[in-house]
């Protein structure tokens, strides 16, 4: 129009029949006019079509069907007024202004008026209009014809037969009106939903559940049928009476939320929220619409609206138990895609009521089973802590005896010897040979005790968390090979076979070498006493690569054996301190014999050690057979560079 003002000499756009010249004698100005107006049309159109196809909720759709009408109305207003014809100019400024009055009343109300609903009662009118028409037609048509068929006929005659034929009309008008509502509901609403027996069938199907999840079961399937929608489930509250004034919101399994899908998922709610305050405070029921579109609820907190909306749920009532919120109902679309009308909110939390002292019982009888399950499970751990004490406390029993024995048998050595030498000092028989032995056996029975008294100063420290470690330089090949270097002579008495490999090229580690030492010496000590003679014991080293992005490379120490094995219910216990898993009556004295022991600190001073340079060590074995020795696989984790909360002390070069 613009345009047209600005550069054409002759205004034709308006006048009469300037849509006819506007194709006879073209004119740009016109045609541009027309093409305008035609895209902008299937735009504004095209957006309102796509807007109601892709609504979430049919109440969105219904917004999007009524922007239809209302952008149609307001089209067909502005085309008629440029029409040319003064008639039409009239009827499109009605229906311009009709179309602008929508637009405004759409604007303030966020529910319009329902247009299924409309036009479903406007086509059901419209049918009964033309059926009573037609009924009023035949009568006057049969009065028509009866009055000029005759050729006399009385005032009350006439009188008589249009009674008759009025009365005729009514007869038949009555059960053809209910005939024609019985076959157009149907089809243009569903079928009705009757509120008393839909109250009836829930109460009857949710009485008859005890536990929690019939409860949700009956609920959810006696809701998809009365209320004829796709899916419904139940949310249980939790009021945990914190001080953040907020209640737990929980999916139960069952209905729409099935365990593969929610995994457990929970949600927050505001004491101060107005969807808690609509639900709880008010006892009403709330629609997802509502939600998103009503200005009651502009300031629900974008968290809890995230979750309500991710629930994919079109209806919610609270289950209510002496005026306190115990749960919620929820339902999802119709089947027949309609909105959710107030009726139907009443409905449901009407429902909802019904489900009150169910819930609350079905809860109740949930909350015993769990304590009883709780307290057999209690009893059941109970009882193996007592069977693991009794354990202990022969372990420790056994322990006492070992060793009294392992420090007897040297300080038995040490006062004999002792006695020895001053009988024959006495008498003046000592030559030097004779010293130099037995004080050679001397040294070995004091290192026997300085050993075991070491291993237990140890396993004290480890205790205490207070066994220090000093970080230096070192390569796990040099720490094998001082760890093996003082068992040469018992490998060799026992005719085993010892073998490394893998380690010349790992990398260098920081490590407490004295300490790591150690504990190899105890794994290869223990591969030793429990191997047979004649058997093989290797050792392996390789590099264990990073399974995360945080996570480094770490040195993989194995140590096999061809032994007799570990029963798979110890491969943890042989750990602990002061634990055998063999007889104690099988103790002997011998530091390196077949099935010989000690007072069993080795391994757990081993795992101490390990653990403090923040490395991991386990044991793998078939079983314990002392006929097919199985063997058995100790296995040392080590990071190259120990972590900065390892237990430790000023470095050497400090």
């Amino acid at each position: 129009l613009v345009a047209t003002m600005l550069l054409s000499e002759q205004i034709v756009i308006g006048e009469s029949d300037w849509i006819v010249r506007a194709v006879t004698a073209p004119n740009p100005f016109s045609w541009a006019l027309i093409a305008g107006m035609s895209i902008a049309s299937l735009v504004l159109l095209g957006t309102a079509f796509y807007a109601f196809y892709a609504a979430p909720l049919p109440e969105v759709a219904n917004r999007a069907l009524y922007w239809v009408i209302d952008i149609a109305a307001v089209l067909l207003g502005m085309t008629l007024m440029i029409s040319g014809s003064d008639v039409l100019v009239m009827l499109g400024m009605v229906a311009l202004l009709m179309g602008i009055g929508g637009a405004v009343y759409a604007q303030v109300s966020y529910r319009v008026f329902d247009i299924r609903s409309g036009m479903s009662l406007a086509l059901k009118t419209a049918l009964l209009v033309l059926l009573t028409a037609l009924l009023v037609f035949g009568a006057l048509q049969f009065i028509t014809t009866m009055i000029l068929n005759r050729t006399t006929i009385t005032a009350t005659e006439t009188n008589l037969l249009v009674a008759v034929a009025a009365f005729v009309v009514a007869l038949l008008y009555v059960p053809l009106r209910r005939l024609t509502s019985a076959i157009i509901n149907p089809l243009l609403k569903g079928r009705y939903i009757n509120p008393t027996v839909a109250t009836r069938r829930f109460s009857q199907q949710v009485s008859k559940a005890v536990e929690l999840d019939q409860l949700i079961r009956a609920c959810t399937d006696t809701l998809n049928d009365v209320l004829k929608v796709r899916r419904s489930g139940l949310l249980l509250v939790n009021d945990s009476g914190g001080e953040d004034g907020r209640v737990e919101l929980l999916l139960m399994h069952g209905g729409a939320f099935t365990e593969s899908r929610e995994n457990n998922r929970k949600g927050l709610l505001s004491k101060q929220s107005p969807v808690y305050n609509q639900l709880a405070a008010g006892q009403a029921p709330l629609s997802q619409f509502d939600l998103d579109f009503s200005p009651k609820f502009r300031s629900t907190p974008a968290d809890e609206r995230e979750f309500i909306s991710s629930l994919n749920m079109s209806a919610f009532a609270p289950v209510i138990v002496e005026d306190v919120l115990i749960g919620i109902l929820v339902c999802g679309a119709k089947i027949n895609d309609a909105p959710f009308y107030p009726r139907d909110l009443e409905l449901l939390a009407t429902l909802a009521n019904q489900t009150g002292v169910a819930l609350r019982n079905a809860r109740l009888v949930a909350d015993l089973r769990h304590l009883n399950n709780s307290m057999a499970r209690l009893n059941k751990e109970l009882e193996a802590t007592n069977k693991q004490m009794e354990r202990l406390d022969t372990v420790k029993s056994d322990f006492v005896t070992i060793a009294s024995h392992e420090l007897r048998t040297p300080l038995a050595q040490v006062r004999g010897y002792t006695d020895i030498i001053d009988a024959l000092n006495d008498q003046g028989m000592l030559d030097q040979d004779q010293t130099r032995g037995m004080v050679n056996n001397l040294r070995k029975a004091t290192e026997r005790m300085e050993e075991l008294i070491s291993a237990m100063l140890d396993v004290s420290q480890l205790d205490v968390n207070a066994m220090d470690l000093r970080f230096a330089q070192t390569t796990p090949e040099t720490v094998i090979r001082m760890a093996i270097e003082p068992l040469t002579d018992a490998i060799k008495q026992r005719k085993l076979t010892l073998s490394a490999r893998g380690l010349r090229g790992l990398p260098p580690i920081g490590a407490d070498m004295q300490r790591l030492v150690q504990a190899f010496r105890n794994i290869v000590v223990n591969a030793i006493k429990f191997t047979p003679d004649g058997g093989r014991i290797e050792i392996t080293g390789s590099i264990h690569p990073a399974e995360t992005a945080d996570e480094r490379e770490q040195i993989l120490i194995a140590i096999t054996d061809t032994g007799v094995g570990i029963a798979k219910e110890n491969l943890e216990l042989i750990f602990q301190k002061f634990f055998r898993a063999y007889d104690p009556g099988l103790h002997s004295t011998g530091t390196y014999k077949f099935m010989g022991a000690g007072p069993g600190l080795g391994l757990t001073i081993a795992r101490g050690v390990i653990e403090g340079h923040g490395g991991k060590i386990w044991a793998e074995s078939p079983g314990h057979n002392m006929e097919t020795c199985p063997g058995t696989t100790f296995y040392v984790l080590l990071p190259i560079s120990p972590p900065e909360d390892a237990r430790r002390v000023l470095p050497f070069e400090g």
